[in-house]
């Protein structure tokens, strides 16, 4: 039991007695399982995305991997919102203040239904700039702006869908959204059979179709999200029509003073992930096409943690709202160690299987072989990968995005960039630069979270 209190938190709160370690290990393994098991699927989902889009070839890889941070900004502010309705319904569910729960999800719906119009808007008006700036060429340009415009066609959509699974997520209910993604990415993989190559009678779109179905499967998971919470009197998140649905300043304040930190967090992390992923396009469509290979096999291990960096924002949201400084402690020292045995053991089968892996994206000879070899490194990513996610789920959990924001903000956009661009390209050694740059960002990011974790100030952050 010792290893999971320190000398700190037993100081500040000698009292405190702790569940059994069975106990708190059940207790993450019931919310973080179901999210693991969900992120992970849609990872594989993914996976499967890449194999029948690299039926292509790959300058077809390589048109939608460009895609892929661009993306990802146009959903900065959704997941700088989402840290702050984890962070407060989480706390709001330790309190047991159902209301005030309820109040603060109907809030965060309507803030993102407005952001997201404008994201949608702008994604598709700026699309062939914003994809040239990413470092598309002329044999992908054109295929990236056209999945880039369709599949940000629905992004308030999007914005709606991930308020609800992230406010279910704070109360635990990672079953609801397992079944959710699920679904939906079933739809994905089905929709891509059909339209990618022509099958089961439907026109061969090529990557068209895999955008069509890309809207399709969030369609289907924004219309079974609202579902799961709407009239649902038995259950700790409900809404209706006619509650009140007005913006009101107090909670917006809340609201945007967790959310505001994320937000500049997650829009610092996209851009540095986009200045890195420009080195990398800059590098020709083969190398690009290398780079998603592998990213789409290491991303399945990032993927099992991510579910137990859920679970801890959870646990430690709502332990704090019970006011158990100590047993927040626990449960984030607990994920932390389960974290990294996970990691090890997708190390393991990575490394193991990497070239049949490698193989099932592409039939080239060059490609297999580089990638193969690539992954020799790349899956040393994993370690602190693992740790220092679920180390920042912990904070954030918490409310301390303040703190996150500008750890990630130093290594992200500053430290890795200039490593990746030094090794790549001043010291010549091409892509692995990239990972090596990726490896040392995880490293001073887990050191610097997991700094401010031992030091307890984050247990200090109140939220009304």
């Amino acid at each position: 039991m010792n290893i999971l209190l320190s000398k700190k938190i037993r100081n500040l709160k000698p009292d405190g007695q702790l569940p059994k370690t069975t106990s708190i290990l059940n207790n993450i393994l019931k919310i973080s399982i179901p999210a693991a098991l969900e992120i992970f699927l849609i990872g594989l989902i993914g996976m499967f995305d890449t194999m029948m889009v690299g039926g292509l070839g790959d300058a077809a890889i390589a048109a939608v991997a460009l895609t892929q941070q661009p993306v990802f900004i146009t959903l900065s502010a959704s997941i700088g919102l989402n840290a702050g309705v984890i962070a407060i319904i989480a706390r709001k569910r330790g309190q047991k203040d159902q209301e005030g729960a309820n109040n603060y999800l109907r809030q965060s719906l309507v803030i993102g239904f407005m952001i997201g119009v404008v994201m949608s808007v702008l994604a598709i008006f700026l699309a062939r700039p914003f994809l040239l700036l990413a470092g598309a060429k002329e044999d992908t340009i054109d295929n990236s702006v056209l999945y880039f415009r369709i599949v940000s066609s629905i992004l308030v959509l999007n914005y709606i869908r991930l308020v609800i699974t992230s406010a279910l997520r704070a109360c635990g209910n990672t079953k609801t959204t397992l079944v959710t993604n699920l679904t939906a990415n079933i739809v994905n993989v089905f929709l891509n059979y059909c339209l990618i190559g022509g099958n089961l009678g439907f026109p061969a779109l090529g990557i068209k179709g895999a955008a069509i179905a890309t809207i399709v499967g969030n369609a289907v998971a924004f219309i079974i999200s609202i579902f799961a919470i709407y009239n649902r009197k038995n259950q700790f998140l409900s809404i209706k029509l006619s509650d009140n649905w007005r913006l009101d300043k107090e909670s917006c304040g809340q609201i945007f003073r967790i959310s505001s930190n994320a937000f500049v967090e997650q829009l610092g992390m996209r851009v540095g992930f986009f200045i890195s992923a420009k080195i990398v396009n800059s590098l020709g469509t083969e190398a690009v096409a290398i780079n998603a290979i592998i990213q789409s096999i290491i991303s399945l291990s990032f993927n099992i943690t991510d579910g137990f960096a859920i679970g801890a924002s959870s646990l430690v949201g709502k332990s704090l709202g019970e006011k158990r400084e100590e047993l927040a402690f626990a449960y984030g020292r607990m994920s932390q160690i389960l974290s990294f045995f996970l990691g090890s053991i997708m190390f393991i089968l990575v490394i193991t299987a990497r070239t049949w892996l490698v193989s099932l994206f592409s039939k080239e000879y060059t490609t297999i072989q580089a990638a193969s070899e690539m992954m020799l490194f790349a899956a040393f990513v994993i370690f602190p990968q693992s740790l220092q996610w679920v180390t920042t789920g912990i904070l954030r959990g918490a409310g301390d995005t303040k703190y996150t924001a500008r750890s990630s903000l130093i290594s992200v956009m500053i430290i890795r960039p200039a490593l990746s661009y030094t090794i790549c390209y001043l010291l010549g050694f091409g892509l692995i630069g990239s990972w090596i740059g990726m490896f040392i960002d995880q490293i001073i990011r887990f050191l610097l979270n997991n700094i401010r974790f031992v030091n307890l100030k984050w247990i200090k952050i109140q939220i009304q």
